[in-house]
């Protein structure tokens, strides 16, 4: 099936939320970065390769401990945005899918909350093998479906009862590397040895406030169903998703559940 227009309906999202990075996908994303990295036994000199940077939290993880961190984007204002945090550290522009980097050039690859979004994961996978010199490790992170995570399972409850998922954009399966059999598979099929999977029990912290307006800032998969939705259907999108969320609201703000799931391999 041809994904090319929602891969450059994803590219264009996230360069759209590069300046709003911080104050939202980050409240989530950036609790997995110290088991990531843990998995691939970061090390002071490792050459690690950041894929799917953002604005480089976990380059910057990563070279706090001492690797020397190259960091890679599709999206141009993500990689600019990594360059004004981490000014000291290199960023390029570059895919997932076919990496600017020569054959065994790294000692260590790792991506935080990227596959979920690439139109071909077993080809980044491929290409994450490719770039590491034997021995080299990989991890990477998913986000856990709506079967075990609260975030999900209230969104999709939300829009599987209000929406024509089927006007958005044809996409890969978000959730199919968070089976850890099919990651498992993907990984070996790559040449990885190994292979480990931990869960990291992230929680989204979104302000208080409308917790549409936040979402449609946090993502790009879900704001791209809804923005394919008639404009009476998204005020029922949204009307349902303050009902949904309100269990979720504490003092300040809201608490909600969505684990990750991490796999790390060994390149033989």
């Amino acid at each position: 099936m041809d994904f090319d227009a929602f891969r450059e309906s994803e590219r264009a999202g996230w360069n759209a939320r590069a300046a709003l990075y911080d104050g939202a996908t980050a409240q989530a994303t950036v609790q997995s970065i110290p088991m990531l990295l843990h998995m691939v036994h970061v090390y002071p000199g490792a050459q690690l390769l950041d894929v799917g940077c953002g604005p480089g939290y976990l380059a910057g993880a990563a070279a706090a401990l001492g690797a020397q961190v190259t960091g890679v984007d599709f999206a141009d204002d993500m990689v600019a945005a990594a360059h004004a945090r981490f000014p000291g550290l290199r960023f390029d522009s570059g895919d997932a899918l076919s990496l600017p980097y020569a054959d065994a050039s790294f000692d260590i690859v790792a991506s935080n909350i990227v596959l979920f979004h690439v139109t071909d994961p077993a080809r980044a996978i491929a290409e994450a093998a490719r770039v590491l010199r034997p021995g080299g490790r990989f991890a990477f992170s998913q986000w856990l479906g709506p079967d075990s995570s609260d975030l999900y399972r209230e969104l999709f409850a939300v829009l599987n009862d209000h929406a024509d998922l089927s006007r958005a954009d044809p996409a890969p399966d978000a959730y199919a590397l968070s089976e850890p059999a099919q990651a498992r598979a993907a990984l070996e099929a790559a040449g990885f040895e190994t292979v480990e999977t931990k869960v990291v029990q992230n929680i989204l912290r979104a302000p208080d406030g409308d917790f549409f307006d936040f979402f449609m800032q946090f993502g790009v998969r879900v704001p791209l169903i809804v923005a394919a939705q008639d404009a009476d259907v998204q005020s029922r999108i949204r009307a349902a998703m303050t009902d949904h969320m309100a269990a979720y609201r504490k003092p300040g703000g809201f608490e909600v559940p969505m684990p990750s799931i991490l796999f790390s391999g060994q390149k033989s």
